[in-house]
Protein backbone atom coordinates (compact mmCIF):
# COMPACT_ATOMS: atom_id res chain seq x y z
CA UNK A 1 0.00 0.00 0.00
CA UNK A 2 1.02 3.43 -0.94
CA UNK A 3 1.38 5.96 2.07
CA UNK A 4 0.07 9.14 1.37
CA UNK A 5 2.95 12.49 1.05
CA UNK A 6 2.50 14.65 3.99
CA UNK A 7 2.47 18.51 2.80
CA UNK A 8 4.38 19.73 5.84
CA UNK A 9 7.24 17.29 4.47
CA UNK A 10 6.94 18.59 0.90
CA UNK A 11 7.19 22.23 1.87
CA UNK A 12 10.19 21.75 4.41
CA UNK A 13 11.96 19.93 1.05
CA UNK A 14 10.91 23.01 -0.74
CA UNK A 15 12.38 25.33 2.06
CA UNK A 16 15.82 23.08 2.35
CA UNK A 17 16.55 23.81 -1.34
CA UNK A 18 15.79 26.85 -1.74
CA UNK A 19 18.26 27.79 1.27
CA UNK A 20 20.54 25.29 0.28
CA UNK A 21 20.64 27.00 -3.03
CA UNK A 22 20.66 30.40 -1.13
CA UNK A 23 23.20 29.17 0.72
CA UNK A 24 26.16 29.79 -2.40
CA UNK A 25 25.16 33.22 -3.00
CA UNK A 26 24.77 36.30 -0.85
CA UNK A 27 21.99 37.30 0.02
CA UNK A 28 21.31 41.01 -1.06
CA UNK A 29 18.42 41.93 0.01
CA UNK A 30 14.79 41.37 0.84
CA UNK A 31 11.20 43.08 1.07
CA UNK A 32 7.43 42.28 1.50
CA UNK A 33 5.24 42.71 -1.60
CA UNK A 34 1.61 41.14 -2.57
CA UNK A 35 1.45 38.76 0.04
CA UNK A 36 5.24 37.50 -0.99
CA UNK A 37 8.31 37.54 0.34
CA UNK A 38 11.16 38.72 -2.95
CA UNK A 39 15.00 37.83 -2.03
CA UNK A 40 17.61 39.36 -4.15
CA UNK A 41 21.09 37.14 -4.48
CA UNK A 42 24.58 38.02 -5.65
CA UNK A 43 24.36 34.97 -7.99
CA UNK A 44 24.06 34.91 -11.92
CA UNK A 45 20.78 34.03 -13.04
CA UNK A 46 19.93 30.84 -15.13
CA UNK A 47 17.59 30.64 -17.91
CA UNK A 48 15.26 27.05 -17.76
CA UNK A 49 17.94 25.97 -20.45
CA UNK A 50 20.85 26.35 -17.79
CA UNK A 51 22.40 29.44 -19.58
CA UNK A 52 23.69 32.69 -17.91
CA UNK A 53 21.45 35.42 -18.33
CA UNK A 54 24.33 38.23 -18.97
CA UNK A 55 23.22 40.76 -16.60
CA UNK A 56 20.63 39.30 -14.74
CA UNK A 57 21.35 38.17 -11.07
CA UNK A 58 19.26 35.35 -8.66
CA UNK A 59 16.51 36.32 -6.89
CA UNK A 60 13.30 34.44 -5.82
CA UNK A 61 9.95 34.84 -3.83
CA UNK A 62 7.89 32.66 -1.54
CA UNK A 63 4.70 32.93 0.04
CA UNK A 64 3.26 31.99 3.50
CA UNK A 65 2.84 28.76 2.72
CA UNK A 66 6.01 28.11 1.87
CA UNK A 67 5.74 28.00 -2.06
CA UNK A 68 8.61 29.55 -3.80
CA UNK A 69 9.26 30.86 -7.22
CA UNK A 70 12.45 31.61 -8.98
CA UNK A 71 12.90 34.80 -10.57
CA UNK A 72 16.03 37.05 -11.96
CA UNK A 73 16.00 40.60 -11.20
CA UNK A 74 18.10 44.03 -12.87
CA UNK A 75 18.80 46.97 -10.87
CA UNK A 76 18.19 50.07 -13.86
CA UNK A 77 17.82 53.43 -12.22
CA UNK A 78 17.89 53.15 -8.57
CA UNK A 79 14.65 50.60 -9.08
CA UNK A 80 14.71 46.43 -9.33
CA UNK A 81 13.47 44.65 -12.85
CA UNK A 82 12.33 41.51 -11.67
CA UNK A 83 11.35 39.18 -14.11
CA UNK A 84 9.69 35.60 -13.44
CA UNK A 85 10.23 32.79 -15.59
CA UNK A 86 6.22 32.41 -15.78
CA UNK A 87 6.49 36.05 -17.69
CA UNK A 88 5.04 38.33 -15.33
CA UNK A 89 7.36 41.26 -14.71
CA UNK A 90 7.26 43.44 -11.48
CA UNK A 91 9.30 47.12 -10.67
CA UNK A 92 9.92 47.81 -7.36
CA UNK A 93 12.22 51.12 -5.82
CA UNK A 94 15.51 50.05 -4.51
CA UNK A 95 14.97 51.61 -1.83
CA UNK A 96 11.76 48.83 -0.41
CA UNK A 97 14.74 45.79 -0.18
CA UNK A 98 16.17 46.10 2.92
CA UNK A 99 19.79 45.17 3.36
CA UNK A 100 20.53 41.73 4.74
CA UNK A 101 22.98 42.81 6.91
CA UNK A 102 21.26 45.49 8.84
Amino acid sequence: MIQSINPIKIIFSIILILVSQAARSEVLGQMTAMGQVYVITSEACKTADGKIANGWLLSYSYNAIGVATRSCYQKYNDNIWLWEFSGREYVFPSSYFKSAKS
